[in-house]
């Protein structure tokens, strides 16, 4: 059983314009400075011809992008046949998607019936497009069931396949504090959910620069221009437009650093007998469906009892927060541990409450670190504004999704459920919480 909502799920055609590519090479792995290329991602070292349009001028702000981009071997952009490049005209998504998966390396050939089908399917393969939560250019008509990939492309949308592309060729050290790159986006509450992780990371990196405003601007469309430029820094690192993140003069408060917290070191017992924070973990008896690698509720609520050991609601300059652990697990196991408040009145962000999730959160704030790191949150409210605070875990095999069960814990009603699937361990039981507020 998932405990997560899917993401937030649920158009104007253009004629296709000319855009060629020459797609070569299969996928190969290199280095550089702590970034993951394929093969044929690699930068060109330096521009060999230059290329002139009538409609480029030498002044134009993308005319190093666009010679770099030109002189590449795979041919990613080209010209029109009356000569031109046509720098300000729309890219459709359909057109982008082929961009992507020509420079992630894939060899594609165009479709039979809608030239673009193949790229999609690709990228749908690949994860750069999501089905179920793309539905702005997934949507179909009863005439057409690519309409909504030969829309124009927004910035936002742009920043959506690139960033799930840079998941295959971007060490994640190479991010920094999400939290902090948002706030550096004056309109980043403009951008939809599903979406603003993507932005963060693109922007973070300097794959996709903001305004002289600060502002994103997610509903622009896309120029060829543009899209000039953001392959050219997907590819070149060198080229990319990184900013500098500001100097906080009363920063909030970090995370306790993991070393702090003396946890016991893993042990190998043996036999697959393992020790993990603490917790002895035995494949032969706390796997209770060898079929599909089930932890024990039992084994699970041990590894529960250690997050919440280190879980604590405190406030920080009048406003609430929330600190804790994530514990490591044995090898095969994830946690799907999710963090929900519910208020009373908007919060400072103006909504009713806020989540944090260790898998797929929505946006930068929802995230929860990867097992064995601490965390540090703000609940962007007053505590007298929370009437509702609940951990929901599971404990799922990687392979397999599933888990054995799942814990509801309410810090607020006092109550602590189990929803045991196979060991017939359910129950509802009175939970002393006040330990947990240090307010």
């Amino acid at each position: 059983m998932s405990i997560f909502m899917k993401k937030y799920i649920k158009t104007i055609v253009l004629s296709i314009l000319l855009l060629f590519f020459s797609i070569q090479h299969s996928f190969m792995v290199g280095y550089s400075t702590g970034t993951i290329f394929p093969g044929n991602i690699c930068s060109v070292s330096a521009a060999k011809e230059t290329f002139q349009f009538p409609d480029v001028p030498k002044s134009a702000w993308y005319f190093d992008d666009l010679q770099y981009i030109l002189n590449d071997p795979r041919h990613i952009f080209a010209g029109y046949p009356d000569g031109t490049f046509r720098p300000n005209d729309t890219l459709t998504v359909d057109m982008y998607i082929k961009l992507i998966v020509t420079v992630m390396g894939h060899n594609v050939e165009n479709g039979q019936n809608y030239w673009a089908s193949t790229y999609i399917q690709k990228a749908i393969d690949e994860g750069y497009v999501v089905l179920e939560e793309d539905y702005l250019f997934t949507y179909k008509t009863n005439d057409d069931p690519y309409a909504g990939y030969k829309r124009p492309i927004n910035r936002a949308d742009m920043a959506l396949i690139a960033g799930r592309a840079l998941d295959d060729i971007t060490d994640n050290s190479d991010y920094r504090d999400p939290i902090a790159v948002s706030s550096l986006i004056k309109d980043y509450q403009d951008i939809s959910h599903y979406q603003k992780w993507n932005v963060v990371k693109c922007y973070d990196l300097g794959i996709l620069t903001g305004f002289p405003d600060g502002e994103f601007k997610p509903d622009n469309i896309l120029t060829r221009a543009e899209a000039v430029a953001v392959i050219r820094r997907l590819i070149d690192p060198s080229a990319r437009k990184k900013v500098d993140l500001p100097t906080v003069a009363n920063p909030t408060p970090t995370p306790i650093p993991v070393n702090e917290l003396n946890r016991p070191a893993k042990k190998d017992l043996g036999s697959g007998v393992v020790e993990v924070e603490g917790v002895k973990f035995d494949p032969e008896t706390d796997i209770v469906n060898p079929s599909n690698g089930a932890m024990g509720i039992l084994k699970a609520e041990e590894f529960v009892g250690v997050a919440l050991e280190y879980l604590t609601f405190y406030e920080h300059e009048g406003k609430a927060r929330v600190k804790g652990y994530i514990p490591e697990l044995p090898e095969g196991y994830e946690w799907d541990f999710a963090l929900l408040t519910s208020l009373s009145g908007p919060d400072d962000r103006g909504l009713s409450g806020g989540s944090y999730f260790t898998k797929d959160p929505f946006t930068p704030e929802q995230e929860l670190p990867r097992p064995g790191n601490t965390f540090d949150k703000a609940l962007y409210t007053d505590k007298e504004e929370i009437f509702s605070l609940v951990l929901i875990c599971e404990i799922t095999s990687i392979s397999t999704r599933v888990s054995g069960g799942y814990f509801w814990i309410s810090f607020t009603e006092e109550k602590y459920s189990v929803d045991d699937n196979y060991g017939g361990h359910d129950g509802g039981y009175p939970f002393e919480s006040r330990g947990f507020f240090e307010w």
